[in-house]
């Protein structure tokens, strides 16, 4: 229960090993998502957090209390952000990536974008992608851009395919249009052809003519034949409403 979270975060800062951490900032954030005031499941963590000076210790409790997604720690992250230490700088990036809101998109893109460190930036960046993909009250068209403005920062393809696995569910037209961008790139070519066969299963009703298009670009340039039935499912169904 709540009552042994001290006790709970000593551990954590006494341990020595990754695996120790890691079982430790699984264990804290489980109990301290037990307390119903979600704005005071952080309460433990950030009252400790000042009197730590070791910095694996205190990067752990940073990362807890992105883990736990209290509100309340939000203003911390963003400080440290800021720190003189690097290995403070990326735990405060890995504590906001995974925030279990979209509130701190804003916060990474900067790191993304204005970082002189490459890992920072990487970091960043990727989490930047992964909140973008939560479940949020803004239009679909502008979670599009958010992915187009991710897009351009990517020097690596594993962060251009993680914006196409968002860009799948994304129900709108600018979703399909962005991801038939890439079927030519050798490099990301699958993973738009998922990307485009989602998301035309979902809007094809509204956009008949433009899925059609981009459903018959995938059936003759794929080779995966599972992927090509599902196209041809959709292209079926585009013809029987037609």
């Amino acid at each position: 229960g709540p009552k042994y979270l001290p006790e709970l975060i000593d551990l954590l800062i006494q341990s020595r090993s990754e695996s120790e951490r890691k079982e430790a900032k699984k264990t804290i954030t489980a109990v301290a998502h037990k307390i119903p005031e979600k704005n005071r499941q952080a309460e433990a963590v950030l009252a400790e957090l000042p009197s730590v000076k070791d910095i694996s210790a205190r990067g752990s409790l940073l990362e807890v209390l992105g883990q736990i997604g209290d509100s309340q720690a939000l203003p911390v992250l963003r400080e440290s952000l800021e720190d003189d230490n690097a290995d403070i700088r990326i735990a405060a990036i890995r504590g906001l990536s995974d925030w279990p809101t979209a509130e701190p998109t804003n916060d990474l893109l900067k790191v993304a974008h204005s970082s002189n460190n490459k890992i920072q930036q990487v970091l960043a960046l990727r989490g930047y992608i992964r909140l973008t993909g939560l479940e949020s009250d803004r239009i679909a068209n502008e979670t599009v851009k958010m992915y187009q403005v991710a897009m351009t920062l990517a020097s690596y393809e594993s962060e251009k395919k993680m914006v196409l696995s968002g860009l799948a569910n994304i129900k709108a037209l600018s979703a399909l249009e962005m991801a038939a961008d890439y079927l030519q790139d050798n490099t990301l070519q699958q993973e738009a052809e998922v990307a485009l066969v989602k998301v035309a299963q979902a809007i094809h009703v509204n956009h008949p003519g433009k899925c059609l298009d981009v459903l018959k670009k995938v059936l003759q340039i794929s080779e995966n034949d599972s992927l090509r039935e599902r196209a041809q499912r959709v292209i079926n169904q585009i013809k029987a409403e037609d």
